[in-house]
């Protein structure tokens, strides 16, 4: 079974996050798989016994594990009906997926009248049969995260199946030559992938009690970090063959730098983060230049769509372009919404963008995008070189 940390977001194999444990003193008074959350449910802490002691054990053991049975199966039947569209729109909608200190065990009006979504999105459910929430209400924590780590595990797995070849290296090389340094955090999914898919690859091999017992990693932990390690090999190799590729094929004249971009007019800025986007790649759209509710452009990438607001400012971007952002969200019900700049954000903007889920990109990071698309320029540049190469006598 695959787990997503609480604590850090990363995913693992193993019941103790083995990024958060090796940097924390151990816990006695919690349990380590508390902090982890299962992608399948049934995988729940809260629906495996908890050993009682030899006696009561033998006396009572096989009653309360039926009735654990019962239990999860009456949560798992709810929420496959509930889970479109109530759990998926939930978080696409409201960012606030986790309890938080305010929240009350019981569900229910009381006197201070200030409730969380969650506490409202808890309710709904109740009202639409889900009653275990009111028995068991970090349940619905989990399931929430299990809603969301399916739905980044979707768009994962379309795009890696492209990239799936006839040996672990081969496949690896491919994945992280598109992937970058995300290879790091989704190495689990990758993993996950293979077992998923039942695909044999010559140096992967999978422990077979894992689909069964609770507790038990899928791969050990020091075979997960010799994965790692062999990414982190590939990666270093394909930035090497990158830099030599840019010192034989750079041609200033037709690379975009940040002055270029400065010097552009709104439109023209628009346009080019169109080209920006298409040649990372991501699918665009271009909005009317008239009434377009806040929405420059849209882009689309493992099964998300995304509104950008596009702002070349020579000043700070404060609120305007925030506020704008949040609208065309919800105008185009797209499941997130970017703010894209040449220039930096006031205080402000930055606290209305954490609180609504928006995404900001800043001129640093807008320089991150550029030498993407750069690199992608260079590789075009040298496919045009070798097949002049190939093309000419001698290459003949």
């Amino acid at each position: 079974m695959i787990y997503q940390c609480s604590g850090c977001s990363r995913t693992t194999f193993e019941t103790l996050c083995p990024w958060c444990h090796s940097t924390q003193a151990p816990s006695f008074t919690e349990p380590p798989a508390q902090h982890l959350t299962p992608l399948d449910p049934s995988f729940y802490p809260d629906f495996q016994y908890q050993s009682k002691g030899f006696l009561k054990d033998l006396l009572g053991k096989k009653k309360e594990q039926a009735q654990l049975n019962e239990l999860l199966n009456n949560v798992l039947r709810k929420y496959a009906q509930l889970k479109q569209p109530y759990f998926t729109n939930f978080i696409h909608t409201v960012r606030e997926t986790t309890s938080g200190a305010g929240d009350v065990g019981v569900p229910g009006p009381r006197a201070d009248g200030v409730y969380t979504e969650r506490e409202l999105f808890r309710e709904v459910l109740i009202r639409k049969g889900f009653d275990e929430l009111e028995g068991l209400p970090s349940l619905l924590d989990k399931l929430l995260l299990t809603t969301a780590f399916n739905s980044v595990y979707s768009g994962f797995a379309r795009e890696l199946s492209r990239h799936i070849g006839d040996d672990l290296a081969q496949t690896l090389r491919s994945w992280i030559e598109e992937a970058g340094t995300t290879f790091r955090s989704d190495l689990g999914l990758f993993y996950f992938y293979l077992w998923e898919n039942d695909i044999s690859l010559r140096g992967v091999q999978f422990n077979p009690d894992a689909a069964s017992n609770p507790g038990t990693p899928l791969m050990p932990i020091h075979a997960f970090r010799n994965g790692l390690d062999l990414c982190e090999s590939i990666y270093f190799d394909i930035l090497v063959r990158r830099l030599g590729s840019q010192l034989e094929h750079f041609n200033p004249n037709r690379f975009i730098t940040m002055y270029l971009v400065d010097a552009m007019d709104g439109f023209q800025f628009e346009a080019f983060l169109v080209e920006i986007f298409q040649t990372i790649g991501f699918d665009v759209k271009e909005t009317k230049k008239t009434a377009d509710q806040g929405a420059d452009l849209f882009v689309t990438r493992f099964g998300k769509n995304m509104v950008i607001q596009a702002k070349n400012y020579t000043g700070s971007v404060g609120n305007a372009a925030v506020q704008q952002a949040i609208s065309a969200k919800s105008f185009y019900s797209c499941d997130e919404a970017m703010v894209v700049t040449n220039s930096y954000y006031t205080k402000s903007a930055k606290e209305l963008a954490a609180t609504a889920g928006v995404r900001l990109v800043d001129r640093e990071a807008l320089q991150g995008y550029l030498d993407d698309y750069n690199q992608k320029l260079i590789e075009m540049f040298q496919a045009e070189a070798d097949e002049e190469a190939e093309a000419s006598p001698e290459g003949r």
